[in-house]
């Protein structure tokens, strides 16, 4: 008579051991992901927080005109980043956005033609000679970023910024266009023309992207 009870006890505890719960085995495998990359999805947290576009707290022609911004394309393998100060923040096609115009001489307009996303990191002026650095240096033949003394960082999504950053905006490509320089108009035509280019044959192309995410430095 016990035989008989205990039976059907023991093979119900048997299967329950034998049986994995779904979602934390999601977890598990999201935790081992973020492991690999170096950088755990706690770490993240704690370092940095998520902002939304229309709470950004900066001026953004401070931002970008006065302040500056490293460009950066490509991921953990094979990157690279410029210093820019051409660009803006707005809403475009019912998406908070960015746009910047890179010239196609530069080695990190291949990057961003290669891959659909990018970053666009922003340093506390203590930083500024790193900038002037990644502006003036290319990246085909040497190392600006070690030379800059900034430390590679990878995001939650794969792209590449750097923990000096105080603020990181993942941007994903939406639209990219040639400048044509026909249209500007005049005065701004003969000015911009001498002032910006030297009245030197060049080419930009501007990049009209979606703001993924925004993280700020605690």
């Amino acid at each position: 008579m016990k035989i008989t009870i205990l039976l059907p006890v023991i093979s119900l505890f048997l299967f329950l051991a034998s049986c994995t719960n779904p979602s934390d085995k999601k977890v598990n495998d999201q935790a081992s992901e973020s492991s690999e990359s170096g950088v755990t999805s706690t770490d993240w947290r704690s370092r940095y927080d998520k902002l939304e576009a229309s709470d950004l707290p900066d001026n953004v022609i401070q931002l970008i005109g006065k302040e500056w911004m490293l460009v950066t394309a490509g991921d953990e393998s094979s990157f690279n980043t410029m210093t820019a100060s051409w660009g803006g923040m707005g809403y475009i096609w019912e998406r908070p956005s960015t746009f910047i115009f890179i010239r196609d001489t530069r080695y990190t307009y291949q990057f961003l033609q290669q891959h659909e996303s990018f970053t666009l990191s922003f340093f506390n002026e203590k930083y500024r000679n790193a900038l002037r650095i990644c502006g003036t240096m290319s990246g085909r033949n040497t190392d600006k970023v070690k030379e800059a003394g900034l430390t590679p960082l990878e995001t939650p999504s794969g792209l590449m910024s750097f923990e000096e950053a105080r603020m990181i905006i993942e941007c994903k490509k939406m639209f990219i266009q040639e400048l044509d320089y026909a249209n500007l108009t005049e005065p701004y035509k003969s000015k911009i023309m001498e002032e910006a280019y030297k009245n030197e044959p060049s080419k930009h192309q501007m990049f009209i992207s979606e703001i993924v995410n925004i993280w700020i430095k605690k």
